[in-house]
């Protein structure tokens, strides 16, 4: 079972096959940066359009955010200053990864890994891509065993 094999969302709309996996971006140590200490600079943001996930981690560990940015410097800016995401980072931290999609497949990664992952904190703009057709990835720290598990 992947990281996230203990906790998920909703099992609708998902198959074994057929789900892309994903190089979610991690550190140069390749771990997963803590939100907190993401350093914008140095991770050359400005202007990236991309998908990205916040989770917590601790004993009960969750998913906590889906964003679709057109400048992802700024969602994570944004997202520092959230009371509502930041609450949970004391909760075992607050964890960030992203990737960029082609413009076409983006809508459809956001509307599946929003459903999918069920996160804490709604995105407002979740329901204008609701409908969207769904492109199934991967989300972050599974394996195709471990989603088909939880999600087959």
């Amino acid at each position: 079972m992947g990281l996230f094999g203990l906790f998920g969302g909703d099992k609708k709309d998902t198959k074994k096959k057929g789900v892309l996996d994903v190089a979610w971006s991690k550190s140069e140590s390749g771990k997963f940066r803590r939100l907190p200490f993401v350093e914008l600079a140095k991770e050359n943001v400005s202007g990236v359009a991309a998908i990205y996930v916040i989770w917590h981690g601790g004993v009960k560990p969750g998913w906590v955010y889906v964003g679709m940015a057109e400048d992802l410097a700024m969602d994570i800016t944004d997202a520092k200053q959230s009371r509502d995401i930041m609450e949970y980072d004391m909760r075992g931290g607050a964890f960030i990864t992203w990737q960029t999609f082609p413009k076409n497949m983006a809508p459809g990664v956001f509307a599946f890994l929003t459903e999918v992952l069920q996160p804490e904190v709604r995105n407002p703009e979740a329901d204008m891509y609701a409908s969207k057709e769904h492109v199934k990835v991967l989300p972050p720290g599974y394996t195709q065993e471990s989603f088909a598990k939880m999600f087959g």
